[in-house]
């Protein structure tokens, strides 16, 4: 007969609140430390953007994995999404003034990409433009659509419930635009995999003295590290002045250039205006873009 172990999740997690285990809200849970991983309750899931507006029109891309699609029967027949948020990220700021998002499903090609957009850059820059996305306009829902991802689909938020900190959004998916060549290839697919078919990514696991996300794919058993190359040097995500510290620590960024990233994320989070504060939105803006894809020897 096959034996169970039993952990009792309530002392393993007060535990961890006690001893400050998070960032950004993500339970930092090891074997090393308590013998269990949260991967027994919450499998991989799939990684997508959920792209958001601010008041002053900003976009906002975030990467995500903890969420789900739900369906419900006539008389409202129609596809639901469901979805956790910090509640100290740009994006649950967001959703609350507009209620409206699009769930982006990208591949692994994209991989350096949902990377960058984790950073922590500064509210109101556009992680698109830092993470060279290409945006396209959606139908039904003000935020936009981006031309690299698999699926994205445009969500009117319906509902949200609290979450210790954290909020759960319920969602209608009104549209879903396909990238054609995988939706012609799947049309031809007898059992019609649809994303399964894609080469997506999963969320595995966070590992490593400097917390990194580790990815895996359906197509081949191998973990995928985020790179140490870029970002916070001592926590998983960090802040935008501790980013800046790190990124000069390791040469990326010379000196002055750290003082003059402080002074434009200073000037900007004064005026997060994206027309009368034109000027300092687009030098961060490329300053930040060069700095996420400058090489370092």
């Amino acid at each position: 007969m096959k034996k169970q172990k039993y952990f009792d999740i309530t002392e393993i997690y007060a535990d961890i609140e006690a001893k400050d285990k998070f960032d950004m809200g993500d339970i930092l849970t090891k074997y090393e430390d308590y013998g269990f991983s949260h991967r027994w309750i919450q499998p991989p899931v799939a990684c997508y953007f959920v792209n958001t507006l601010d008041a002053h029109g900003n976009v906002n891309v975030a990467p995500i994995s903890m969420g789900t699609a739900m369906w419900g029967e006539p008389s409202d027949c129609a596809w639901y999404y469901c979805f956790d948020v910090h509640n100290r990220r740009q994006t649950r700021r967001n959703l609350d003034i507009n209620q409206e998002c699009v769930i982006s499903y990208y591949p692994f090609e994209l991989m350096e990409e949902s990377w960058i957009t984790g950073m922590p850059i500064p509210h109101g820059i556009s992680e698109l433009d830092v993470a060279k996305l290409t945006p396209f306009e959606s139908k039904k829902v003000a935020p936009p659509c981006i031309m690299e991802c698999v699926s994205n689909l445009e969500v009117k938020i319906l509902d949200r419930y609290p979450l210790s900190n954290n909020t759960l959004y319920i969602g209608k998916v009104v549209g879903c635009h396909v990238q054609k060549d995988l939706l012609e290839r799947d049309m031809k697919i007898e059992d019609e995999p649809g994303l399964a078919g894609a080469d997506l990514v999963y969320e595995c696991s966070i590992t490593g003295d400097t917390p990194r996300l580790n990815y895996g794919r359906l197509k081949m058993k191998k973990r995928h590290r985020t790179d140490d190359s870029l970002g916070d040097k001592k926590r998983w995500i960090g802040n935008f002045s501790t980013w800046m510290e790190s990124e000069e620590e390791r040469g990326r960024i010379s000196k002055k250039e750290h003082e003059k990233l402080l002074e434009l994320n200073k000037l900007w989070l004064m005026n997060p205006d994206p027309v009368k504060n034109k000027a300092v939105k687009d030098e961060l803006t490329d300053m930040l873009r060069d700095v996420c894809w400058r090489k370092v020897d």
